[in-house]
């Protein structure tokens, strides 16, 4: 029976075969339709998903430019309720680059060390002073009114903690002053890589300048320099030299200097009854001290910075130079007073104002003169267009106007004779006097802290893209100071800029 039934199945197959054969065509279009109709809703699904997509990112869009403009009226409102006077013109010139309102990435306070791989000194942090008043005036009241120094503008420093300084604007004689500032091993690592630490020669381990180089010379250098020097100081161009084979540098600081010459001519050689004695402090080729030798036969010393500059205050001029300059533990290597002490761009980077002037004074005749020049104007950020933390090098701890910085002078027993700002520099005569000054008064302080505020906050919004996300969470906060003071502005289309500076 079972043979049976199979043998009866298998004679239906090729019947139910044909069957399929036939209603094959019939399923075959019918899953052709299914597909053309699932096709077309999975393409209507994905457009509407896209629609979704679209509809939600404008909405954030929608929601963030309604965010964005109710801010921008607060912060207007903000400026109209501190309006001043010199706000109000409507041709305000504006930069280009556009400051976001809002900083969505932030960035961690961290440095890449300098160096080449040189281990800093001091992991521990001793090696830090900390003011508890003003180093020239001896003045507690202050102000802090930036936490960081040019560090926060580059991508190496020492170790995490060098870019700290909390500069305070002194309450009596106005001077801005690192009250956090490096010392000892500390200080003489920066001073040992002043390039990187600077930021000089785009921040290179080598500045190329013979007359400006702070490292030290190998046997080699020291022939290449005397070699360059040996043609002096006047290598007259008919005569076809390449750069390479003499100094150029030297006939540039003559004349630059001669301003210099010419006003202590003026306004001290005059009262010298004898063979005056001098003391140039951090000359860069001696130009100054020579001037005054051959012109009124002066007795010159010197105390310079850098080995290049020692070697070629010897090798142009013939004049000693004792040891190196100090900044932290500063001291003058001579016996005796001066009749006149100069110092180029020694008062701002003095690590402790405090000694240096008492070596001066130590130092200085009782009717001698101190002339400070190269000391530069804080103008140039407070007015000009300079960014304040670029201008506060780590070297930097010291900054001042004519008024703070004859006040300062005054609290440490000198009388100024003659002051003149030049290309944001002062020029500073004084005299071993009285040294009597007079305070800020309290609308003198109240407006430069403001203007340092002000400053600090352009400098902040002026930093480069990549380096904003350190001030991440500040920013808020530097906006609307920033455009509440004038230092920013919507353009017509509403979008955030830099004023530029008059």
């Amino acid at each position: 029976m079972a043979v049976l039934r199979r043998l009866s199945a298998l004679a239906r197959m090729p019947l139910q075969l044909a069957r399929f054969l036939s209603a094959a065509p019939a399923l075959v279009e019918d899953a052709r339709r299914s597909a053309k109709v699932a096709g077309r809703l999975e393409r209507r699904v994905e457009k509407l998903q896209q629609e979704l997509r679209a509809a939600r990112d404008e909405g954030r869009a929608l929601r963030k430019e309604l965010r964005d403009r109710l801010l921008q009226y607060n912060l207007l409102l903000g400026r109209l309720s501190r309006a001043r006077p010199e706000d109000a013109g409507p041709d305000r010139a504006l930069s280009w680059r556009e400051l976001p309102l809002h900083l969505d990435e932030r960035r961690e306070m961290e440095w890449e060390g300098v160096g080449g791989g040189e281990a800093p000194p001091d992991p521990e942090g001793r090696e830090w002073l900390s003011l508890d008043r003003c180093p020239m005036c001896g003045h507690e009241a202050r102000t802090i009114v930036n936490p960081f120094n040019k560090f926060v503008l580059m991508d190496k420093a020492p170790d995490n903690t060098s870019a700290r300084y909390d500069f305070a604007v002194c309450h009596a004689c106005g001077i801005s002053y690192a009250s956090r500032r490096p010392v000892g091993s500390r200080y003489r690592f920066m001073l040992r890589h002043f390039g990187e630490v600077t930021g000089k020669a785009g921040g290179d381990a080598e500045i190329k300048n013979p007359l400006l180089n702070p490292y030290a010379l190998s046997d080699a250098d020291r022939d290449r320099l005397k070699q360059l020097a040996s043609r002096g100081v006047w290598v007259s161009e008919h005569l076809g030299l390449r750069k390479t084979e003499y100094l150029e540098g030297l006939l540039k600081d003559r004349f630059d200097n001669s301003v210099h010459l010419d006003l202590l001519s003026s306004l001290v050689a005059p009262q010298w009854r004898t063979k005056a004695r001098v003391l140039e402090i951090r000359p860069r080729a001696g130009t100054i001290s020579e001037g005054l030798r051959r012109l009124f036969g002066a007795d010159v010393h010197a105390m310079a910075i850098w080995e290049s500059q020692q070697l070629l205050l010897q090798e142009v001029y013939g004049i000693e130079s004792r040891g190196l300059i100090d900044f932290d533990q500063f001291d003058i290597p001579y016996e005796g007073t001066f009749d006149l002490i100069v110092a180029q761009h020694m008062v701002m980077h003095s690590v402790r104002p405090d000694r240096f002037f008492a070596a001066v004074l130590q130092h200085l005749a009782p009717d001698g003169h101190l002339y400070l020049y190269n000391e530069p104007d804080d103008a140039e950020f407070l007015q000009g267009g300079q960014s304040m933390l670029a201008h506060l090098n780590p070297l930097h701890l010291q900054t001042f106007d004519q008024r703070s910085l004859a006040r300062a002078l005054g609290a440490r027993g000198l009388d100024v004779v003659f002051i003149k700002r030049r290309n944001f520099n002062h020029m500073c005569l004084a005299r071993r006097g009285s040294g009597g000054w007079t305070p800020m008064t309290a609308e003198e302080r109240d407006a430069r802290i403001r203007a340092y505020e002000t400053a600090r906050d352009r400098a902040v919004l002026a930093l480069p893209p990549e380096f904003r996300g350190r001030f991440a969470a500040q920013w808020p906060e530097v906006v609307a100071r920033g455009v509440a003071e004038g230092v920013a502005d919507f353009d017509a289309d509403g979008r955030l800029k830099l004023v530029r500076q008059r």
